[in-house]
């Protein structure tokens, strides 16, 4: 027998990497998923699943495109994230 339910899952979203996946894509995506409006969002990555043979190359490409955004008032020019 199946039964009906409703799973309340928002704030636990995945985001699966692939070792065909585009890694500059999904790099820039999971640093944009993650970090948008301080990673306040219901809809935010908060586990990344990485496919091991690509796993080193993925940390890389995420961790230069993290260390790119600029932090500070959101409301100037070339701010990517405001205050925590």
């Amino acid at each position: 027998n199946l039964k009906r339910i409703v799973l309340e899952l928002g704030g636990k979203d995945p985001m699966i990497v692939f070792a065909d996946a585009d890694l500059d894509k999904a790099a820039n995506e999971a640093v944009l998923f993650s970090l948008s409006n301080a990673g306040q969002v219901c809809c935010a990555v908060e586990r990344i699943y990485v496919e091991e043979s690509v796993k080193p190359q993925f940390e890389q490409k995420v961790v230069e495109i993290a260390k790119s955004w600029k932090i500070g008032n959101p409301n100037d020019e070339g701010v990517n994230m405001g205050p925590m």
